[in-house]
Order: C-alpha cells, then structure tokens, then sequence
C-alpha cells in the first residue's frame, strides 16, 4: 500500500512540476517577432499595363510625329499615320486584351535598305524588310512590330 501511494503521489508531482513549468514558460515567453513585411518589387517583365481608351484625349496631350520618328531612325518612312489601335488590329488580327481599341496609336509603315539584323545579330531579311510599328500616341511605349520580306529574301532559321 505504502508503494502504490508513493508511486502515485511521485506521478502527482512530476505531473505538477510538469504543469506548472509549461504554464510559468507560457506566461513567460516573449511573444515570436513577426519580421516586417517589405513588397517586394514585381519583375518589369511580368506586369501587364493595361492601356485604357484615350481617343477623347484633346491632341496637345499626345506625342508628336517628330518624336516618334526619332525612334525609327534606321527606317526610311513611308506613311506615318495617327489613328485607334482597332484599325490597325484589324488589318493584322493581332489584338492585345491589355490594350483598348479607343486606344489611339502611330503606325509607321517604312523599309530598311540591306539586310536588317535583330538583336543577337541574327539576320532576318537580305534586303528591302517592310517594318510596320506601332507606338502608343500617348506613352510612346511600343505596341510591336511586324517585319515583312520580300519572296527570295527572307532567311529561315529553322
């Protein structure tokens, strides 16, 4: 009996000590340090600018045709025209989501004389490439552009 009632009150203590040292370390305890949370930036190439209508937009608030030419330096230009991004995804079938058709856009048609190169110095066209680029008559950002050869002077990579 006496063994019985000493293991039961030696079970009754380590139980105790147990209880009362986990309770004095809750109450005790630092509470854990969140680290501040930083935004991180996003990657430029991963964000989709979305490009509402601005056809309302009075033409003081756009760039000007002298501007966009000096983009084009290299292309001898053969219609510079100023219109909404509808017509010319018409004419391509190239729409983008990210951009509005009320979107108002300069296409420039124009050819490069000799062979154009792209970056990486790949050759694309032996001569006479008709480029046509389309820039956002309000940012100046660029909408692409389309490179066409003539038969016989096109090089194929494949």
């Amino acid at each position: 009996m006496f063994n019985i009632f000493t293991i039961t009150s030696l079970s009754a203590f380590v139980f105790a000590s147990t209880t009362s040292l986990l309770l004095m370390q809750t109450v005790t305890a630092k509470p854990v340090e969140t680290k501040k949370q930083v935004n991180q930036p996003i990657p430029f190439n991963s964000r989709v600018r979305i490009y509402p209508a601005n056809n309302s937009l009075p033409a003081s608030r756009l760039i000007t045709i002298e501007r966009v030419l000096k983009k084009s330096s290299k292309m001898q230009i053969t219609e510079a025209k100023l219109t909404r991004y509808d017509e010319f995804a018409a004419k391509t079938g190239e729409y983008k989501s990210s951009i509005s058709n009320n979107r108002m856009v300069w296409i420039l048609t124009g050819f490069v004389q000799g062979e154009l190169r792209m970056s990486k110095g790949r050759s694309v066209c032996t001569d006479n490439a008709k480029i046509v680029e389309v820039t956002d008559a309000e940012t100046g950002d660029s909408f692409g552009r389309s490179i066409y050869c003539p038969p016989n002077n096109q090089i194929n990579f494949m």
